[in-house]
């Protein structure tokens, strides 16, 4: 979070750029975002033409470009649709906020947000009717999300499922970048990209319980989490299952497509040093120890697309063409 020295000199009046830019760097900074949407396109992507087309070496086109634009653009409309919909609640909890000390409105979001909407359609557009089914089936999950599936009071009182249920938008982002690089319609996608799209869905599972456990001196009253849905050490728990899932997953898409043995080290051994930050986190539950979980979270956003990434480069080859 931008601390309140960092932004402190800023004021309504300010350039609008500036605000935006403090704004952005607390809740959406651009490098870090763009970074993992590198990584998640280049690892769908290779995945995608290494299933359509076994044997071709890799290469980023222009169409590689319009579609990382896109799924960016995706990306941030879930960050303005998460300020809309939980403004009441993070205006109590965390007033220091840019948008909720006033430097950024609701307004402002909503134009973005709408910029960025009409960018997505435009380029998936351009890229043909296929990549541009699947930015409207992701966009239009989005917006269930957005009214949180007409369900408010019975999903939040069912903590997991609520949870899950919001997970499910980053199978159908993948979808995105399997449109974009085939030309095929989503649902024509093999069950081995599939498989790996729903990697996605345990890894931000993942990250979000990670996130959010808490020690008990941590614990913030009235706020609910995963420790006090799960238990103190539940949550620790669910983190190793949801991390096993997906490693086990990876490691299958990584044996279909006879990937060389030094791809299956990496997801064993953040499997072995998630066992071990759990286990440190059982022993002492100190903020620490739930700094660790949520770093580990993080790692693994990456990680697995990094090693896919270049298990399948490194096996069939990588060129640029424009």
């Amino acid at each position: 979070m931008l601390s309140e020295r960092r932004c402190g000199t800023l004021t309504i009046s300010s350039p609008f750029y500036r605000r935006l830019y403090a704004y952005l760097r607390e809740r959406f900074p651009p490098l870090r975002f763009g970074l993992l949407i590198i990584c998640f396109y280049s690892a769908n992507q290779f995945l995608a033409s290494a299933l359509a087309h076994p044997g071709t070496s890799m290469r980023y086109t222009v169409d590689s470009l319009l579609g990382a634009v896109t799924v960016f653009c995706i990306f941030f409309l879930l960050r303005v649709s998460d300020e809309h919909k939980d403004y009441a609640e993070d205006a109590r909890l965390h007033p220091g906020r840019v948008l909720h000390r006033g430097l950024i409105s609701l307004a402002d979001l909503r134009m973005l947000g709408a910029l960025g909407m009409g960018t997505a359609f435009v380029l998936s557009a351009a890229r043909g009717v296929a990549p541009f089914a699947a930015v409207v089936i992701a966009l239009g999950f989005s917006f269930l999300m957005l009214k949180e599936f007409f369900s408010r009071d019975w999903l939040r009182g069912h903590f997991l499922l609520y949870a899950a249920a919001h997970m499910l938008i980053m199978p159908l982002i993948a979808l995105v970048v399997y449109s974009f690089t085939t030309g095929d319609y989503p649902w024509t996608a093999p069950g081995w990209f599939w498989l790996y799209a729903f990697v996605r869905f345990f890894l931000f599972f993942d990250w979000e319980i990670s996130r959010k456990v808490r020690s008990s001196a941590e614990e913030i009253e009235g706020v609910d989490g995963y420790n006090k849905t799960l238990g103190p050490y539940g949550a620790v728990y669910a983190v190793l299952v949801l991390r096993l899932i997906s490693t086990v997953m990876v490691a299958a898409v990584g044996f279909h497509l006879c990937l060389r043995p030094w791809f299956y080290l990496i997801p064993i051994t953040l499997y072995g040093l998630s066992l071990v930050s759990c286990v440190r986190f059982r022993l002492s539950t100190g903020p620490r120890a739930a700094k660790i979980m949520k770093v580990y979270a993080s790692v693994y956003l990456v990680a697995f697309d990094l090693a896919l990434i270049f298990g399948i480069a490194g096996l069939y080859g990588f060129g640029l063409r424009p």
